[in-house]
């Protein structure tokens, strides 16, 4: 089983790494549209990591399986949105309060 999750790692990161080219030349080639909108894709590339942890985890909590119905693995990928992007609002909100005081200090 650690032989084949090794290999499935391995491919998948490989495959990751094709799709993540492809979509930074799609991003390079219209830079100038995008450019305003930079500060919403920065923080993509960590939550692609996030979301492949996630994945794998949940393999590992199933045996390597989907778990039993496709309303359990919706729930499980819903239940870890929900998580990560109330996480993510409730730390952005204290940064930016906390650089805001920061600045005004200084």
């Amino acid at each position: 089983m650690e032989n084949t999750i090794l290999k499935i790692n391995i491919i998948t990161i490989s495959i990751s790494g094709v799709i993540m080219a492809a979509g930074g030349l799609v991003l390079y080639a219209i830079r100038d549209s995008i450019a305003p909108y930079m500060r919403f894709l920065l923080p993509v590339p960590p939550v692609g990591v996030a979301a492949y942890v996630f994945v794998f985890n949940m393999f590992a909590v199933y045996n390597g399986r989907l778990p039993a119905s496709t309303f359990q693995t919706i729930r499980e990928i819903s239940l870890a949105t929900l998580f990560s992007a109330s996480i993510f609002l409730v730390f952005t909100l204290l940064l930016v309060l906390l650089v805001h005081f920061i600045m005004k200090w200084v």
